[in-house]
């Protein structure tokens, strides 16, 4: 005989939290069950209609409904709950071979603890009630952690003021909280795991050997890196691109377990690859902000955006005088510029010192230092997030006006994103 729920004083009903009508719907579609498919699943307990009405918050499951439901379903657990929160050391050392733990030396000033406050969305994505922070050459006082528990790991390079920190720090915090909850109600979590014989690189060999090696693992071959930005999201980075505050470029950190990258919008698109690859170099081999082991992260970034052979078998033989345009047919292919090309040209011993700087001269009397007479042309955008947020509307997972909360837009400006949904 079917259950159905009853729509009794709110104390006759089981109580269940603010999003289990979303986590339900949620991992129904993620079963690529219907209404009466689930109906089914659980034997005739329930109706399709209930089961509606569970999902319109309407109405909540018995006890013994809400079992069934988790035996047939994998409902996502509420914001908060779950897995408690372990060190990012401790569960990425567990996923991949770089082992941070084991060094000391890891950051260049050990994180301090610091509380700070962030707005409420009126969403339901938990808070941080932790934060610790890794800012390098800031200068800060160093702290003796004694919990295990970090919350956040953030590295800067350049020297922002105190101002200018914290804006980037709520940014990059409410950004993260976001997606780790977007992503724990789709069931769509990702985590970032990669296989490398080395956990630092101490010299310029290292640095190209890694890169390549890197390069094997996510199958790229010799070709260019179309979009790194998507490409590393859809890997388990979360990646994020904003204009920030003034002389931002980029940071890179944790979040939890979460590695992520934010870059500033505002640079000319070669700059903004260049500069994620390096922060990328400094999730994989450690945050540094010594000078010769940041010139190793601008090697292995030059590395891995262009490979080696293929660089030689556009400069060989080696010595020659290069053409303007050639120069601009390796930027065009790899997204690299006409500098970190002949810089990179230069460490691999394919051009000599002289025909650099002679290179660099030509740049100054063009005034081609900071722009360049040939632009990039492809795109650069993190897609992985805006395409969640999509489903989950798209799916009537969440209503238009929370799914633009999450994605730091309108309604009306998300609709129109969106399109006609069929």
């Amino acid at each position: 005989m079917i259950k159905e729920e009853s729509m009794g004083p709110p104390g006759d009903r089981l109580k269940v939290d603010a999003t289990f009508p979303l986590r339900l719907r949620a991992a129904r579609l993620k079963a690529g069950l219907s209404l009466e498919d689930l109906a089914q699943k659980l034997g005739g307990m329930v109706s399709r209609q209930a089961i509606a009405k569970y999902e319109k918050g309407l109405a909540t499951p018995s006890a013994e409904v809400l079992e069934h439901l988790h035996q047939v379903l994998e409902i996502p657990p509420p914001p908060g709950e779950g897995t408690p929160l372990n060190s990012f050391v401790e569960n990425f050392k567990a996923n991949n071979l770089l082992s941070y733990a084991s060094r000391p030396d890891h950051f260049l000033n050990k994180p301090v603890t610091s509380s700070l406050p962030v707005e409420d969305k009126q969403l339901t994505w938990q808070k941080p009630t932790r934060l610790y922070f890794c800012l390098n050459s800031q200068g800060l006082q160093q702290e003796k952690i004694k919990k295990k528990k970090e919350s956040f790991i953030f590295r800067c390079g350049l020297r922002l003021s105190s101002k200018q920190l914290t804006a980037l720090r709520v940014q990059i915090i409410e950004k993260m909280e976001k997606y780790l909850w977007l992503e724990s109600l789709l069931k769509a979590e990702l985590k970032f795991r990669v296989r490398l014989s080395r956990s630092s690189i101490t010299n310029s060999d290292q640095a190209e050997e890694t890169s390549q090696e890197l390069r094997q693992f996510w199958d790229l071959g010799t070709g260019p890196v179309i979009n790194i930005l998507t490409f590393l999201e859809d890997r388990g980075i979360k990646i994020f691109k904003f204009p920030g505050p003034e002389d931002f470029e980029s940071c890179s950190g944790f979040y939890l377990d979460s590695p992520f990258i934010a870059v500033n919008a505002t640079l000319p698109v070669d700059r903004l690859r260049f500069k994620t690859s390096t922060e990328l170099a400094q999730i994989l081999f450690g945050f540094s902000e010594d000078p010769d082991q940041l010139k190793l992260y601008n090697r292995w970034a030059a590395a891995f955006l262009m490979p080696a052979q293929k660089l030689e078998e556009y400069f060989l033989p080696a010595g020659r005088k290069i053409a303007l345009s050639e120069l601009a047919e390796i930027k065009l292919r790899y997204g690299i510029s006409l500098q970190a090309i002949m810089y990179r040209a230069f460490d691999l011993c394919l051009i000599t010192e002289r025909r650099l700087r002679a290179f660099r001269e030509l740049l100054n009397q063009k005034g081609w230092l900071t722009r360049e007479p040939v632009a990039y042309r492809g795109e650069e955008y993190p897609q992985r997030f805006k395409r969640l947020i999509h489903y989950a509307v798209a799916s009537e997972i969440l209503d238009l006006k929370t799914a633009a909360a999450l994605a730091d837009t309108t309604p009306e400006d998300l609709s129109r994103e969106i399109g006609d949904i069929f």
